[in-house]
């Protein structure tokens, strides 16, 4: 009776592993923006330069994006960005939302503030998966608050991205 016991278990356990075999690394991506992604924002409403972002979605829901850290034109002058830190979940009919913030401080070419933090952004993101989840897809609104608080730039734009996949060296 152990035997037999044992001769299930066995084969219970190889059935399990010969199934995940077959399970892409990256399986869950492609309905999930979980990894980390290139892409561009840009302003829908005034001419500004398309700005390069890199955006990492953590599994637990955080959120984290970076880009060049000198903005020479803002609603507040020429400033530095920190990174942005937030949050993502997915909404209605596969889709995703997510929001992050950063912060402003005057850069040393700003006429009254150098050095000084002199507000924060909010970027709030409404985005779909599309091409087999390897592309980030969607529109952007972003809120420019002088230290106050007061909102001194609000407008939409656009975000695509695409996925950061490991290369081999050539």
């Amino acid at each position: 009776m152990k035997l037999h016991h044992v001769k299930r278990m066995v084969c219970a356990i190889g059935l399990l592993t010969a199934g995940l075999v077959g399970v892409p690394a990256f399986a869950h991506e492609d309905r999930t923006p979980t990894g980390s992604w290139e892409g561009i924002a840009q302003s829908t409403t005034i001419p500004l330069s398309p700005l390069t972002t890199l955006l990492t979605f953590g599994a637990d829901g955080n959120l984290v994006e970076s880009r060049r850290l000198y903005l020479p034109q803002s609603p507040l002058g020429p400033v530095l960005a920190t990174s942005g830190h937030g949050e993502w979940r997915r909404s209605k009919n596969d889709k995703f939302e997510a929001t992050t913030v950063l912060l402003y401080q005057g850069a040393s070419d700003h006429p009254t503030s150098p050095g000084v933090v002199i507000g924060r952004e909010k970027v709030r993101y409404q985005f779909q998966l599309i091409r087999g989840g390897e592309q980030l897809q969607g529109t952007i609104l972003v809120e420019i608050h002088d230290a106050a608080g007061n909102i001194v730039f609000s407008g939409p734009g656009t975000i695509e991205a695409t996925r950061i996949r490991p290369q081999s060296l050539p």
